[in-house]
């Protein structure tokens, strides 16, 4: 699925629920997401949000998003 920086947060987690835990991993910028505070602010928020939450750009934090999908998902 195509995303861009309306898509809201919740609709990525819940297609895709193991990027809660991929994410803080990968990515130190959203460590935010490694506590249940920041897990349901994140949920509640679209890409646009997310990204000034972050401090990831927009487009980046997409590319971000798909190219971890891409990974764990084309391993299956």
């Amino acid at each position: 699925m195509a995303y861009d920086e309306k898509t809201r947060l919740s609709q990525i987690l819940d297609e895709h629920p193991w990027l809660e835990q991929e994410l803080p991993r990968r990515y130190p910028e959203l460590k935010k997401l490694d506590n249940p505070a920041g897990r349901f602010m994140f949920r509640r928020m679209n890409v646009k949000d997310a990204s000034r939450f972050s401090g990831i750009p927009a487009e980046k934090l997409l590319e971000k998003l798909e190219r971890v999908i891409a990974e764990v998902e084309g391993q299956k």
